[in-house]
């Protein structure tokens, strides 16, 4: 069985059914009672319960606990592992502090002096980082190794997964809690001309397990003229045996000697080593918790009403003036606001304010302030209408769904985008709300953040409050009191234009394919959600987008330095998992957040997209557990199945549960590297929303839970432009 389907088995059994792996657990946590006091002594006692074999494969183990604890202090804000730059490497248990309170019974702990700062001296501010129990389940590994030649190493690059769970990998990503060796794809940062600093950075080709801690290993490294890569100091220290009389350095060594007692009982030994070091990934709860908060919150006060609102605007047949797609397919748009619980700090949420937090850690109403009225906009098909001219004609009232705008768009997306036609063709009445924070209103805020930041913060939160302005935004959808009840989603003889009974589905592109992964997993009226050009993880996004290149050069005139630049990106991931479908995927199907029902997702993927990275969408789908339908793309491409590597295959015939499809323009394919696509136009924006044979699929996934094959058992090819365009 491939890797990937153990590592999906693995996962779904931790969701529905945790025996296996709880007794596993057993003795690592009450080991970890010991561990809060002495991480040292977790690996001595995980070498006395497993056997002395192992004991003896690490002859130069300390025998007696930690004489202080080895995180970072003000007084040792650095690792010391990786000395090109502070943090390094990252992420790093060395940045936590024993909590037992916590699930993952860590909590992130960064002294401010050890952060880097801008061009004018301003530091990244710490606190929004140490409200987490670990780091990003999609963080990017980030080390500097002096030297290093990653194709001479034969490091397993994004074309070959596989390799990188071979018995000789250079590169071992081990699972403490499991013993299970995770998948990866690794890199250089391409964007640093600097060979003295440039970072070495390794990708997990599936999220990490939530809640779990991994050892990383570097090991057998050579330089491009084939010359081994010696250990860093610290590790040749602990491999001597020569441990520092320093009491926060000989802490440190110790915790370094209790990893290598963890690698021995794995079968991992010490030869050719040049780094090891561990990380904890953050907890399911840790990440969701504001955000379900809200929600519970919110719906518990709403018990089976909904929220007030307000319609402002109702257009009647709009012609093709403003918006070409409507004419013909539009038989009335309607605009309005909506009330929602304010969990911003801030009257109105603007820009720049964060969550209210409360005394016990979780968003709270703003008391002064307790409601925001966001704006919303819905479209009717001319299909759902009756004949003007015949008012006693059959109705056929749209079926309902909430629709997520693009990058610095708004609701009104929803009027184009192809949106209309597909409303049209198959019946579905949309409405749309802002991504506070990614909205065509924040596009000002967002710069200053790219300057400093310190101000990160403030978009993570008010897009958390948006993924709660959405859900209520489809309760209005989906409850007969809400939107169907008003006379805008009526004839003038009051009968309804929208169908409440069939259910509420999701379709979004862009920004709205990845927001739409986190809205979907928190959603408890969407089942089913189609997801277009999405991804996740902005952190390996970001510099693989044209759409960030305006802001790069901004950041460059802020932070200079391309390490920096990195490091800020993974950074700031930690927290943004909270907003975006990187946090979420785990639980994005068939593995729900409390409270919260399965769900299936179509992910609809055009290759060589210059501003959502294939590779990221390929991580998603392997994450949620997505089969792939094959064949993928013509044999003019070439063998790309290792890109797709660890995806089952969609079987043949309609099949219900999630998948991905990829559609192919013709367009080059995506340049390997951190960079963005470049050459030939740009299928992002078309392909495949402006195509007949995906809105079929689409009406098909969204009334029936069926994946069909909308290509014929061929490859989704998509012409580009696509006609009409």
């Amino acid at each position: 069985m491939p890797i990937g389907r153990q590592l999906r088995r693995t996962r779904e059994a931790r969701g529905s059914s945790r025996t296996l792996y709880e007794s596993s657990r057993t003795l690592y946590k009450s080991s970890r009672t010991l561990y809060q006091s002495s991480r040292t002594l977790y690996g001595l006692f995980t070498l006395l319960l497993l056997g002395g074999s192992a004991l003896a494969a690490c002859s130069s183990q300390s025998t007696g606990p930690s004489p202080a604890f080895w995180e970072a202090t003000r007084q040792a804000p650095c690792d010391g592992l990786d000395t090109t730059a502070c943090m390094l490497p990252f992420p790093d248990d060395y940045y936590t502090r024993p909590d037992p309170t916590d699930p993952t019974h860590v909590v992130v702990q960064i002294p401010p002096n050890a952060l880097p700062r801008t061009t004018k001296g301003s530091s990244i501010d710490p606190t929004p980082y140490e409200r987490s129990d670990g780091f990003s389940p999609g963080t990017t590994i980030l080390t500097h190794v002096n030297g290093l030649d990653i194709t001479k190493s034969a490091v397993a690059n994004e074309s070959d997964i596989a390799s990188s769970l071979a018995p000789s990998a250079p590169v071992v990503l081990l699972d403490a809690n499991t013993g299970q060796r995770w998948p990866y794809w690794a890199e250089m940062d391409e964007t640093d001309p600097r060979a003295s600093e440039r970072l070495f950075m390794i990708h997990p080709a599936t999220n990490f397990a939530e809640g779990d801690r991994y050892i990383v290993v570097l090991r057998n490294l050579v330089t491009s003229s084939g010359a081994p890569i010696p250990p860093e100091p610290m590790v040749s220290a602990v491999l001597r045996d020569d441990i520092s009389t320093n009491e926060h350095t000989k802490a440190h060594e110790q915790h370094l000697e209790s990893l290598l007692a963890e690698l021995a009982h794995d079968g991992i030994g010490t030869s050719g080593l040049v780094e090891v070091w561990d990380f904890t990934v953050a907890s399911e709860s840790n990440i969701s918790e504001p955000a379900l908060y809200m929600r519970n919150q919110t719906f518990k006060e709403l018990g089976s009403g909904v929220s007030n609102f307000t319609v402002t605007s109702v257009v009647n047949r709009p012609t093709s003036a403003s918006h070409p797609e409507e004419a013909g397919n539009v038989s009335r748009e309607i605009t309005g606001t909506f009330a929602v619980p304010n969990y911003l700090s801030e009257p109105g949420g603007p820009p720049g304010s964060v969550l209210n937090w409360g005394p016990d850690g979780l968003p709270q109403v703003l008391s002064e302030s307790p409601t925001l009225e966001e704006p919303f906009a819905c479209e009717i098909p001319v299909a759902a209408d009756a004949d003007p001219s015949n008012p006693s004609a059959p109705l056929h009232p749209a079926r309902i769904g909430l629709y997520g705008h693009g990058l610095f768009g708004s609701d009104t997306e929803i009027l184009d985008s192809s949106v209309p036609e597909f409303s049209n063709a198959y019946d579905y009445a949309f409405c749309a709300t802002n991504w506070l924070g990614l909205s065509a209103a924040d596009v000002s805020f967002d710069i200053s953040v790219i300057s400093n930041l310190s101000k990160f913060e403030s978009l993570v939160d008010r897009l958390t409050q948006s993924l709660l302005d959405t859900q209520v935004l489809g309760n209005l959808l989906y409850n007969p009191a809400g939107f169907a009840s008003n006379a805008a989603f009526q004839t003038s003889d009051h009968r309804p234009l929208i169908d409440t009974t069939n259910g509420l589905v999701y379709y979004g592109n862009s920004e709205g394919g990845i927001m739409g992964g986190a809205f979907t997993a928190l959603s408890t009226q969407v089942r089913r959600s189609v997801l277009g050009v999405p991804g996740m993880d902005y952190d390996v996004l970001l510099s693989r987008s044209v759409d960030f290149s305006p802001f790069l050069q901004v950041l460059n005139g802020s932070y200079d330095d391309k390490l920096v630049q990195q490091f800020g990106f993974d950074l700031v991931q930690t927290i943004w998992d909270r907003a975006e479908a990187d946090g979420y995927a785990e639980q994005m199907t068939t593995n729900p957040l409390p409270g919260t029902p399965t769900h299936q997702v179509l992910l609809e993927m055009a290759y060589g997209d210059h501003q959502v990275a294939n590779v990221q969408t390929i991580t998603e789908a392997r994450t949620v557990g997505a089969r792939l339908y094959e064949p993928v793309l013509s044999a003019a491409r070439g063998d790309a199945t290792d890109e797709f590597w660890g995806l089952p295959v969609l079987p043949a015939g309609n099949s219900a549960g999630s998948a991905l499809f990829v559609w192919d323009s013709g367009v080059p394919a995506p340049p390997a590297g951190d960079v963005p696509p470049s050459a030939g136009p740009d299928p992002h924006d078309t392909v495949p929303r402006s195509l007949p044979a995906f809105w079929k699929q689409m009406d098909a996934f969204f009334r029936t839970g069926l994946v069909i094959d909308p290509c014929g058992g061929a490859p989704c090819t998509a012409p580009y432009p696509p006609p009409g365009s």
